[in-house]
């Protein structure tokens, strides 16, 4: 068993579009520092954030406003940063995810987004999730009111559960009762506003519902379930995606890999989430499948990334193949 939490959520965060500039910034200027990257960004956008005379947006503020949106991109393994290290996009998913929003302004990469959260998050979203169904919580109000009440219960029974690995980590995480219920409600706000309200994904309370079910039961597993798209693709349309056939698969790689390439390879998660992101919600992949397609050969090939959970591909042309 593992735990997929996304510890370090701040309460302003969620806002698509504010978390797009975040990704779009870090991606233009090689910073290390966030404090730096957070200005560059209010310098840049911070007109952008406005939503009428009475929500002015960012245009006052200090850096630190821009902190959160920095925060869940890299959550959501959209950006990285290591010690000492610039911030940058991930090659995988923040590749992927900046492509296709750059590509279709209009359009945000749903199933992309709720594919990340759940990788990073089900430990905590799932039964969060479940609990504010069964409580019949209003999400209309637009207030978090009563927010705190449903993280701390999650938090609890997760700490039951992994109270041991929860105390390794580095800091290590507390017990919900020494958390103050403004912590709390950070966590239950940003989720929320991520995943119904209109800045967000605006995904109502039914569609909600039907995702929790179906990653439940695998809170804890060590991987996501390899049909994960199928799951997301059920719980927003209603109905299961139909599978891909092998043709539409070598057609959808090859239309990712020559969107994402750089330096003649891609990564191979990264053209997974974006092969199903154009799929769905007719079509899907699963990741089994997925894989063992490009590893057949012509005119795919893969070899070791740097990171454990991807490898990159290439294409190669006849004329290679031939010399």
């Amino acid at each position: 068993m593992k735990v997929h939490w996304m510890r370090y959520l701040i309460g302003d965060a969620g806002n698509l579009q504010r978390m797009y500039l975040a990704v779009k910034t870090a991606s233009e200027n090689g910073v290390e520092n966030l404090q730096t990257l957070c200005e560059i960004y209010l310098r840049k956008y911070r007109h952008l954030t406005t939503e009428g005379s009475r929500k002015r947006g960012l245009m006052k503020s200090e850096w630190r406003s821009a902190e959160p949106h920095f925060s869940l991109a890299r959550e959501l393994d959209l950006l990285e940063w290591r010690e000492r290290e610039r911030w940058r996009m991930t090659f995988g998913a923040g590749r992927t995810y900046l492509s296709l929003c750059d590509n279709n302004s209009n359009s945000v990469p749903m199933s992309l987004l709720l594919h990340q959260l759940m990788t990073y998050d089900r430990t905590f979203t799932v039964p969060f999730l479940i609990r504010l169904v069964e409580a019949d919580y209003d999400f209309v109000a637009g207030k978090f009111v009563g927010l705190e009440k449903y993280v701390r219960q999650v938090w609890e029974e997760i700490w039951e559960i992994h109270g041991r690995e929860l105390q390794n980590m580095e800091p290590p995480l507390p017990k919900p009762p020494k958390k103050e219920n403004r912590t709390l409600l950070h966590h239950g706000m940003a989720r929320v506003r991520f995943l119904n309200k209109r800045e967000g994904l605006h995904l109502n309370i039914d569609r909600l519902n039907k995702l929790a079910h179906q990653f439940h039961g695998f809170e804890d597993s060590d991987e996501m379930p390899p049909d994960s798209f199928f799951r997301i693709g059920t719980a927003i349309s209603g109905r299961e995606p139909s599978k891909m056939n092998e043709t539409e698969i070598t057609e959808s790689i090859l239309l990712a890999f020559y969107s994402l390439q750089r330096a003649d390879h891609a990564s191979g998660y990264g053209i997974y989430l974006y092969v199903n992101e154009k799929a769905l919600p007719e079509k899907a992949v699963d990741w089994k499948t997925f894989t063992a397609h490009l590893r057949k050969g012509y005119p795919f090939s893969t070899r070791t990334s740097f990171r454990r959970d991807d490898y990159l591909v290439t294409v190669e042309s006849r004329r290679e193949l031939a010399e």
